[in-house]
C-alpha cells in the first residue's frame, strides 16, 4: 500500500482477485496493526519483512503487487530475493516510478513536504503538540474529501455511503500511522530504485497511473520495460491510487491476466 495507509487500501480489489489467486494484504511496517522496525527504517529492510512474512505463512514464494512504497519493497525484494518472487506488478502514479532519482525526489517532496515539520524540538515538549496539530489538520482534509463537500453529479444515497467509507478507511489509516510517515519517505529518498530495478528478473508489469494532474510529465513505464527482461505496461489514463478503492474492477482486469501468466 501507499504511505500511509494499510492492507484497507487493498480490501475492495481483494474479492476480485480472490476467485483466481490466494490473496493476502499486510500492513507495511508501522502502520495499522504492524509495529514500527526498530530503529532507522530502510526499503531493502522492508523487503525483508515481507520475506518473513513468506515464511510465516510457509509460503516459499509470491506474486507482489506494490502501490506507491509498496512498488519500492516490491522491487527491493525482487532484486535480493528473488527466488521467493514469483510476477510482480509495480503500480503507481507517474511520479512515482520516476526512474530518475532527483526527479523522483524532488515530485515526491512536492506533495509530501507538508509532512516535515520545520520546528525543532523543545524543551518544554511543546513540538509533540505541534506536530499532533499537524496531524489533525491531515486528519481533516482526509474526513471533508470534495466528493463529500461538494457531491458529485448522480450521486446516489449508495455512492455518498462508499465515500464515506472510503473517507472514514483513510483516516483510520492516517492515525494508526501517522508517526512513521516521516521516516518511510526519509526511506525512500535514500533508496536506488533504479538499481533495484536493474537487478530483477522476475516477470514484471508496471501498472502506471497517469491522473490529470501528472499529464506533463512523460510516462515512466515504457522506460522501466527497457530495464525488466520481458516487462510488459498497462497506463490507465486519467487515474490516480484512488481507483484502488473506486475502480478496483479496472485493476482487476489490469492484473489478472498477467498474475495467472496469460
Amino acid at each position: 500500500h501507499a504511505t500511509p495507509g494499510t492492507w484497507r487500501a487493498m480490501a475492495p480489489l481483494m474479492p476480485l482477485l480472490a476467485p483466481h489467486v490466494r490473496v493476502s494484504a499486510r500492513d507495511t511496517p508501522g502502520y495499522g496493526n504492524s509495529d514500527p522496525v526498530p530503529g532507522t527504517p530502510t526499503i531493502e529492510g522492508m523487503a525483508h519483512s515481507v520475506v518473513a512474512l513468506l515464511d510465516a505463512l510457509a509460503l516459499p514464494k509470491a506474486h507482489l503487487l506494490g502501490l506507491h512504497t509498496g512498488n519500492k519493497i516490491a522491487a527491493a525484494m525482487a532484486a535480493q530475493s528473488p527466488d521467493r518472487v514469483g510476477r510482480v506488478v509495480l503500480a503507481g502514479h507517474t511520479h512515482s516510478l520516476l526512474v530518475d532519482k532527483a526527479e523522483r525526489d524532488a515530485a515526491i517532496h512536492h506533495l509530501i513536504g507538508h509532512y516535515f515539520p520545520r520546528f525543532g524540538a523543545s524543551t518544554d515538549g511543546s513540538h509533540l503538540v505541534r506536530q499532533w496539530l499537524m496531524a489533525h489538520a491531515d486528519v481533516q482534509k482526509l474526513w471533508w474529501p470534495p466528493q463529500l463537500l461538494a457531491g458529485a453529479e448522480g450521486a446516489t444515497p449508495q455512492t455518498l455511503a462508499d465515500e464515506v467509507a472510503i473517507a472514514e478507511a483513510m483516516v483510520i489509516d492516517h492515525l494508526l500511522g501517522w508517526r512513521s510517515i516521516v521516516p518511510t519517505y526519509t526511506s525512500i529518498f535514500d533508496f536506488d530504485l533504479a538499481a533495484a530495478l536493474r537487478g530483477m528478473t522476475a516477470p514484471t508489469q508496471v501498472l502506471e497511473l497517469r491522473p490529470a494532474d501528472e499529464a506533463d510529465m512523460p510516462a515512466q513505464a515504457s522506460t522501466i520495460c527497457k530495464m525488466i527482461p520481458g516487462a510488459q505496461q498497462v497506463l490507465l489514463e486519467g487515474c490516480d491510487a484512488s481507483v484502488f478503492r473506486r475502480q478496483p474492477d479496472l485493476v482487476a482486469r489490469a492484473v489478472l491476466p498477467f498474475l495467472r501468466g496469460r
